[in-house]
């Protein structure tokens, strides 16, 4: 891939931003990323180069955080979730790239429109409905990078406080996101060229990094709460007008 020097500033700036969301609430990387570099990139292209970046604030997060993890709650989602991965990747190998983004943009905007109205859903059979929500993340994040908004939304459902919430997805995401970056190494789908592409931007995640962990101790939860449902509504609403319009 070569690029001009414009579009590399662009990449550092889209990079730097998802980092900070990523460190703030969890999650987010991709909700940020991809529907900014969409009108540059196919979803083939955007994935395999922001996956590794994603796993490496995934690991900052949870590392960090290791004393604070519940992995009995997490550990099952995520067992789900890597079963879903494979199938994801056969999906974005096949489907029609702009169906794909339709159909998953318009799930998430109704669920966040649902949860920012203060709604919740009375889960009766939580564990079972935990492993069905891990496998539809796992299936998203190998097809579009956009794993978060399920897991992320069955939390809020569930009133997960903030620390819990935030620290828990580090987990979640440092495993899924792991196995799906392996995958697509597999597929072809990483390549020299992506990986290049990485190493570029690797300083400015960590710089966004750096500032999402400090900005996560100045919001409270009902700010939080708000925050994240509205990154999530963006991020869809994004990605629905930019590939009904193109």
């Amino acid at each position: 891939m070569v690029f001009d020097t414009n579009l590399i500033v662009f990449l550092i700036f889209v990079a730097f931003a998802a980092s900070t969301v990523k460190q703030t609430t969890g999650f987010g990387f991709s909700l940020v990323s991809v529907p900014l570099l969409l009108p540059f990139f196919s979803l083939t292209k955007i994935v395999p180069i922001m996956i590794p970046l994603v796993v490496i604030n995934d690991y900052l997060i949870a590392i960090g955080n290791r004393n604070s993890l519940s992995p009995k709650s997490v550990l099952p989602m995520a067992g789900t979730a890597i079963i879903g991965i494979p199938i994801g990747i056969i999906i974005l190998s096949t489907v029609r790239e702009s169906l794909l983004t339709i159909v998953i943009s318009v799930v998430i905007l109704i669920s966040g429109f649902f949860l920012f109205s203060g709604k919740t859903i009375q889960i009766r059979r939580e564990r079972l409905t935990s492993l069905f929500v891990g496998f539809t993340s796992g299936l998203l994040c190998s097809t579009s990078g956009l794993g978060g908004p399920p897991i992320t939304l069955f939390l809020i459902n569930q009133q997960w406080n903030k620390t819990d919430f935030r620290n828990n997805l580090g987990l979640y995401f440092s495993i899924i996101d792991t196995v799906t970056g392996i995958s697509l190494l597999l597929a072809g789908f990483i390549t020299r060229d992506t990986m290049t592409i990485d190493l570029i931007l690797l300083l400015p995640v960590l710089a966004g990094s750096l500032l999402g962990r400090k900005l996560i101790t100045m919001v409270d939860q009902p700010t939080f709460t708000k925050i994240t449902v509205i990154i999530i509504m963006a991020g869809a609403l994004f990605n629905l007008v930019n590939t009904l319009v193109i």
